[in-house]
Formats: structure tokens, C-alpha cells, sequence
């Protein structure tokens, strides 16, 4: 049989090991590594994740929950005491004794008497209680306000206070519907110093003597 040269498909040939039924038994190190390695890298490695979770502050995923806080249970139990506390310490508590204020005590109203008017002496044959419409024909607004003042202190009680509603008069007079008011229509004259005065009962109408002021 001729002999080949050898080329580089021989060297590969040799380096081959034996398949089949015709393999070589393998060394016991080579059986045992893949074993120990199963048997003790991994719970080393498995107790090294565990323990690099608790140390970052993570939930340790293996460990069963111990405790659990029911809804509304403060977790401390605090809550509840300070509550309690909240309402043992009130001062404003009374513990079911009824209190009663005292009663707020009204202030008396002061009131002012209007100090009474020092009247004249009265004159005889003037009657002071005889009515009297003072009508004020001066065209502004309380212009018959000084007589009335006058006439409240010269004795007159009856005094009743209009704006002349006709033609404005061109002086100011009185008008007396009786001879009886005589004497008092002559003393209002003089104490208004008003130059005229006449018995008139259609000017005088339901009041017994009637003033104009001009």
C-alpha cells in the first residue's frame, strides 16, 4: 500500500479523541466540578444578593411579612393617645356639669331732657293758649324759625308752623278772628314789631289768630 505524505488533515486526525462506544473515560475532576459548583456557588451567590438588598435599605423579597398595620390603626399607637389627650386636656371641657353665665347686665339708657323755656311774665287780658298759624311767606325754608323762638318765650303754647301757600305778601301782618283777641293780637304786634293788625275770621280760617311773615 503506497504511503501518502502527511498533510495537515492527519494532524487534526490525531488530536481527535475517540467517539462512541470507544471513548475514553473522562477524568473524575471533570465530573465532579459542574456538581460542586451547583452545590456551593450557588447559595453563596443567592445569600450575597440577599445580603446586598437589606444593606441598600431594599425589601428583602425572601422574608415573609411578621406584622401588618389594619386600616385606620395608627402604626405607633400614638394617634389614638394624643387624641385622647386633646380631649382630657381641655380646658373648655365640663365633664357633663352645666355651667351658667351671668347674666349681661343692661346699662341704663341716659335720656336728655329739653331744659324748659324761660317764658316773660305774662300780661294781663293776653290769652297764651289761643291758637296760632305762623305762616312763613319769606320764600326760605325756616325763615318763620326766630318768630316761633320769640313767641315760645313770650308765653304762646298753641303755635303751629306753615309756608304761606298764596301771593307772596308784601308786608307782614296779623289777623285775629274775635273782638275777644284784641288785646292778644295788639300784644303779638308789639312783641314782633309787626306795624298791622286786623280782625279777619275768613283770613284766619279754623285758627284763632293767623301771622304772616314777610
Amino acid at each position: 500500500m503506497e504511503q501518502y505524505p502527511r498533510d495537515e488533515f492527519d494532524e487534526l486526525a490525531d488530536e481527535r479523541g475517540l467517539r462512541g462506544s470507544h471513548r475514553r473515560r473522562r477524568h473524575w475532576s471533570v465530573v465532579l466540578a459542574p456538581l460542586l459548583a451547583a452545590l456551593v456557588f450557588a447559595p453563596l451567590a443567592g445569600w450575597g444578593v440577599v445580603e446586598l438588598m437589606s444593606q441598600d435599605g431594599m425589601t428583602n423579597p425572601f422574608m415573609a411579612e411578621t406584622t401588618s398595620t389594619s386600616a385606620g390603626e395608627s402604626p405607633t399607637g400614638t394617634a389614638d393617645e394624643e387624641t385622647s389627650s386633646d380631649v382630657t386636656d381641655d380646658p373648655g371641657s365640663t365633664d357633663g356639669v352645666e355651667t351658667t353665665e351671668p347674666a349681661e347686665t343692661s346699662e341704663p339708657v341716659e335720656t336728655t331732657e329739653e331744659p324748659a323755656i324761660e317764658t316773660l311774665p305774662p300780661v294781663d287780658g293776653v290769652d297764651y293758649d289761643a291758637s296760632i298759624d305762623l305762616m312763613n311767606g319769606t320764600g326760605v325754608a325756616g325763615g318763620t324759625d326766630p318768630t316761633e323762638s320769640t313767641l315760645l318765650v313770650a308765653g304762646y303754647t298753641a303755635i303751629t308752623s306753615a309756608d304761606f301757600a298764596s301771593t307772596t305778601p308784601t308786608y307782614s301782618a296779623i289777623y285775629f278772628s274775635s273782638p275777644e283777641l284784641y288785646a292778644t293780637a295788639q300784644h303779638l304786634a308789639q312783641t314782633l314789631n309787626i306795624n298791622f293788625w286786623a280782625e279777619n275770621a275768613a283770613m284766619t280760617g279754623g285758627a284763632d289768630i293767623l301771622i304772616v311773615i314777610r
